[in-house]
């Protein structure tokens, strides 16, 4: 029972605070303000997805005015989106434009768009009712716009920069154009000066004072392919295939590299915000860079969207992303999180499977076989040792013993008891594919491919014994997962199979759900069966009555979706070329996107301990990601992950009214010292 004393003359400490004392009190809190700080586990930066929407075709620039967003969407031309809630943004209206839209920029109420060989320009003062005031054909294709005033500069292509009079948006006029000597991707103005991203020809330094007859001042050729371009102060920031190039431009007759920084993708854009740069890395999403010390960038955070990061804006400590086919996706850049990569090590051949236990992890690696590997320190994972089993394409751990699925060489049983030296016990050979084996107690259940299910007595490792046999429909089994007398086969285009195996010796179908492509995976919680269904993504089927098995959800990831791994309400999808997806099941009905880690190959298999996810990564062996989620932060009173103005006035306000929120030290009394435990909350920050 909470005790609300409101005034005690015996001790002033359980005084209420007055409201006199507020402006004093509002006074220490405000200059405590300090900026969040958050944990680096995948599910903690996932946490910074606002929300995203999903336009018609193919988001390829954006701009944001407010709390609109616009969107030049390919051949759905321009899309203006409400973005007030982040968590839920809105459609208010869209333009459809002559051709395809790749470039938008926003002035006042007008929106200039590149589409195709043109620029349109755009009143959009009623977004819910854009309306045309004029265009422009441009000679060659229109990719990119900046707006200077009356002025409209365009990067179009093979014809350089074109300079258009807007004064009079019912009629633009051509001024004047520099043909540059690459392909003009994008240009930035500052001054009376134009900045080109000239593609194989760098950055191409322009004066525009006299547009009629542009003067090339300069340029600075670079390796990779010029992109994007932006202006800060007197220098340019330019995106390029190899990344961020940051060069000195305060001679524009001689610009000078000051530093650069290789993304691991393909950088596409870039913005600057005081001394970060915000680079939009094609499939690698955002990267967020300080250039503080132009001389040595270094990576603030990242963060990979759901498609492929073209353009980028930030405003309001947001980034909103043209996530290509993804749409508008918007993301929280208030406090940028390292990457959550741990560590990897690369093994010889190509990993297909992993399994862990305790500090070992134990991968199946095709050609190479069996590798041992020590990841006690997942910074510095190390190679125990290897077996040679034959083409492993699946494993299990139980105990010191090791199961693999070798191919022709059917059931490898190996002792891994010194991890540095590895016995053979026994095997069982087969006429097919071994492709996968899970072990219940001393029964394996093995993925036998074209001969179905396999189980397989293993009570004496020496002389492994078949028990009996199920040929499943397609005879393609690539996966199995055992829950008490039930088996769950993923049997690739016949979809989820559920045999009874209660009687090893005989087994038979209890019911099946043929999944819309190819099962290629399945894991069991509770009395839900998650299945990798290959380019139809994750399916969540209830099998509460295996007879009648039923779709309770599904989430169409982009990629292949070949892996699956279960924490909590979490999904770890191993998702190929588009590396781990995690996907929120808290409503198996309505399954959403959390977040996405690129892994470097191909994400074949994952396997989740407790908070760190391995992952088989194809050609690039293992990936060993923290996939911690935030921890709490009791000062967040708002909840928005966040600390700011709106958590003092939370606590205030229930301080004022006595609520239970406010009683920080939890005595059951609201005083001073619950104000101390505010504050000292606060100034610690989030963790």
């Amino acid at each position: 029972m909470y005790q609300f004393n409101h005034a005690s003359k015996a001790n002033p400490m359980t005084a209420t605070i007055n409201s006199k004392l507020f402006p004093t009190l509002l006074l220490v809190l405000f200059a405590l303000l300090t900026p969040q700080s958050k944990a680096d586990g995948l599910l903690c930066a996932a946490r910074d997805f606002l929300g995203s929407y999903d336009t018609p075709d193919r988001a390829n620039d954006v701009a944001v005015v407010g709390t609109t967003a616009y969107v030049a969407d390919f051949s759905s031309g321009l899309q203006i989106i409400d973005v007030s809630n982040p968590a839920s943004p809105i459609l208010l209206g869209s333009h459809e434009t002559p051709h395809l839209a790749r470039g938008v920029t926003v002035l006042g109420t007008t929106a200039y768009v590149t589409v195709g060989s043109g620029l349109q320009i755009v009143d959009v003062s009623d977004p819910e009712s854009p309306v045309l005031l004029g265009s422009y054909e441009t000679p060659h294709i229109a990719l990119a716009v900046t707006v200077t005033g009356t002025t409209a500069y365009v990067a179009d292509h093979n014809s350089g920069l074109q300079i258009i009079d807007v004064s009079d948006p019912a009629s633009p006029t051509f001024l004047g154009s520099y043909d540059t000597p690459g392909w003009a991707y994008a240009v930035a103005v500052d001054g009376t000066t134009a900045y080109v991203a000239d593609f194989e020809y760098g950055l191409q330094i322009i004066d525009v004072s006299d547009p009629v007859t542009p003067v090339l001042l300069g340029s600075y050729n670079m390796s990779g392919r010029a992109e994007d371009v932006t202006i800060a102060d007197t220098t340019a920031y330019v995106a390029n295939r190899a990344g961020l190039q940051i060069i000195d431009v305060s001679t524009p007759a001689s610009p000078t590299l000051l530093g650069s920084y290789s993304t691991p993708g393909n950088a596409h854009s870039v913005t600057v915000a005081d001394t970060v740069a915000y680079v939009g890395d094609n499939n690698y999403g955002l990267q967020i860079i300080d250039v503080s010390n132009p001389e040595l960038p270094n990576l603030l955070g990242s963060y990979n969207t759901q498609g492929h990061a073209y353009g980028v804006t930030v405003a309001d400590a947001k980034a909103y992303v043209a996530d290509s086919y993804f749409g508008l996706q918007i993301i929280d850049v208030s406090n940028p999180v390292p990457p959550t990569l741990l560590g990897s090590y690369d093994t010889p051949g190509r990993a297909y499977d992993v399994a862990v236990e305790g500090t070992t992890a134990y991968v199946a690696d095709y050609d190479s076989g069996l590798q041992i590997i020590d990841v006690s320190n997942p910074e510095s994972p190390t190679l125990f040792s290897s077996f040679d089993t034959g083409r492993a394409w699946g494993v299990s751990v139980a105990g010191t013993t090791a199961y693999v699925a070798a191919d022709y060489n059917g059931l490898q049983i190996i002792d891994v008891s010194n991890p540095e030296s590895p016995m053979l016990l026994g095997s069982y050979g087969m006429l097919d594919w071994a492709y996968d084996v899970t072990v219940v107690g001393t029964t394996a259940y093995v993925a036998a491919r074209y001969f179905g299910l396999l189980i397989i007595d293993v009570s004496d490792p020496a002389s492994p014994t078949l028990l009996g046999s199920y040929n499943t429909p397609t005879s393609q089994v690539y996966d199995v997962a055992v829950a008490g007398t039930t088996a769950y086969v993923a049997d690739h285009n016949s979809g989820l199979q559920i045999i009874d195996v209660s009687d090893p010796a005989l087994p038979f179908l209890l019911g099946s759900f043929d999944t819309p492509s190819r099962a290629y995976a399945v894991e069991l919680a509770a009395s839900i069966a998650y299945v990798a269904d290959d380019d139809s993504g994750l399916l969540i089927i209830d099998v509460s009555n295996s007879a009648l098995p039923t779709l309770l959800g599904s989430y169409d990831t982009p990629g292949n979706s070949w892996g699956v791994s279960i924490a909590g309400t979490t999904a770890f999808v191993a998702d190929a070329d588009n590396g781990l997806q995690l996907i929120d099941l808290s409503d198996p009905a309505s399954p959403t996107w959390l977040g996405v880690y690129d892994t470097w190959s191909g994400a074949i298999s994952v396997a989740v301990i407790e908070t760190t996810a391995y992952v088989a990564d194809y050609l690039d062996g293992l990936q060993i990601f923290d996939i911690s989620d935030c921890p709490p932060c009791p000062a967040d009173l708002t909840g928005d992950g966040s600390l700011n103005f709106l958590d003092i006035s939370a606590f205030l306000a229930a301080f004022s009214s006595t609520n239970p929120t406010a009683d920080f030290n939890q005595d059951g009394s609201f005083n001073f010292l619950d104000i101390s435990a505010f504050l000292n909350a606060f100034s610690t920050g989030c963790p």
